[in-house]
């Protein structure tokens, strides 16, 4: 029969009724069995199963499942250490706080009186020291407003030193304290030795919590006129301004440290660079040139062509030098080499840049050939004995070069 009857099309298989299923289930490539190994690993370290992960795990009869971390998310990595702070940084020095120290005020200046006192007749002196002796029994009894104000009145009549410190201790009472230092400061103008004046602007710079100037001024005050209290407040003002100093002593201290580590490591890799160069650049013949301007490292700007010829111990001698090597990798040195390479009496262009000066004065150590007086007498020149090449930088005297050939003719 060509066609099977009914009963034998349904004839079971004699295979079980799952098998050609199994048979035929794709397998999981290496990339997919590696992303379901990271995320059982996820589940296990905390992290929460997804909804549709745990219907296929519900299926094949799982029940209970590992419970999430707390934020819900796999156990976060190891935490790197942390980045070391910068060494200039001074956000850890904190002072300890002074509860007297206020801030600045912002009333109007107390106002002044003549630069030179007018002279007075006889009852006018007469109530004018009847107005200071007012002013002090106000200061006395604490009413300091009044004895400003009394004061005022002394100073628009007949100006002195002490009346403006008196006044300036009064301000100090009431924490106004720039209007203290503006009258010691023209008491001080008045008489550069008044001892008040000195301990009373002190003071004031103590209650504004300038530690330096006020031990400063107290000290200058207790030199003149020694008193106790003024010691006990000195005293407080340097404690402060020692903890002060020898911070800023760590901190210029890590700064400098810093910048050497810097300039040591770029001239270690400029020195690298010029070996690696010096190796690749043998067969060429460029043994004495500088690397991109004839060998050194980096170009250099080209150095107007290069330094062709230069004696290989020469050249060492500058490759010996990390701060030299450092400071020539730096474009306007080079530029500033090669304006005066080419023109002398541009020397005088850069006899005030110290980077230059220095500059020069290290090249001037490292070659011995490079004589004369340059520069008006304050910086070197490059005479003309720059073996192997450079032909002498011409001395630039006067800061414009010396007599040409042309001018001597």
């Amino acid at each position: 029969r060509l066609f099977p009857t009914r009963i034998e099309r349904r004839r079971p298989s004699t295979h079980p009724r799952t098998s050609p299923r199994i048979n035929e289930m794709p397998e999981l490539s290496p990339e997919e069995n590696a992303a379901l190994r990271r995320a059982c690993s996820a589940i296990r370290d905390g992290a929460d199963v997804p909804d549709h992960f745990k219907d296929f795990l519900k299926e094949l009869g799982v029940t209970s499942f590992p419970k999430p971390s707390s934020n819900g998310s796999a156990k976060p990595p190891p935490a790197s250490d942390p980045e070391p702070a910068p060494m200039d940084d001074d956000s850890d020095f904190e002072d300890d706080p002074d509860p007297e120290v206020v801030k600045p005020e912002s009333d109007a200046p107390a106002p002044m009186g003549p630069d030179v006192a007018p002279e007075l007749a006889e009852s006018e002196l007469d109530a004018v020291m009847a107005l200071k002796q007012k002013a002090q029994d106000l200061e006395a009894s604490g009413d300091h407003q009044g004895a400003v104000d009394a004061f005022t009145e002394v100073i628009l009549k007949a100006p002195s030193p002490l009346v403006y410190a008196k006044r300036a201790n009064a301000f100090v009472q009431m924490r106004k304290c720039l209007a203290a230092i503006r009258d010691c400061d023209k008491a001080l103008e008045m008489n550069p030795d008044s001892a008040k004046a000195y301990k009373t602007r002190g003071v004031a710079h103590r209650y504004l919590g300038n530690w330096e100037q006020a031990q400063m001024d107290l000290g200058r005050g207790l030199n003149i006129d020694y008193d106790e209290a003024s010691a006990a407040v000195q005293k407080i003002c340097a404690e402060h301004y020692n903890k002060a100093r020898v911070h800023k002593a760590k901190k210029k201290a890590a700064k400098e440290a810093k910048e050497k580590a810097e300039r040591e490591e770029r001239a270690r890799r400029a020195k690298e660079e010029y070996e690696r160069q010096k190796k690749e650049g043998a067969s060429a013949g460029g043994a004495g040139g500088f690397p991109g301007a004839g060998g050194f490292p980096g170009g250099m700007g080209g150095m107007g062509g290069g330094m062709p010829n230069i004696p290989p111990e020469l050249l060492s001698a500058i490759m010996s030098d990390p701060e030299l090597m450092a400071a020539m990798q730096k474009p306007k040195v080079m530029a500033a080499l090669q304006e005066c390479m080419s023109n002398p009496a541009a020397f005088g262009k850069y006899a005030s840049d110290p980077e230059f000066q220095y500059i020069i004065q290290k090249l001037q150590k490292v070659m011995p050939g490079m004589g004369g007086a340059g520069m008006g007498g304050g910086g070197p020149g490059f005479g003309s004995g720059m073996p192997g090449g450079f032909g002498g930088f011409g001395g630039a005297a006067g800061g414009q070069g010396g007599a040409s050939v042309d001018e001597v003719d």
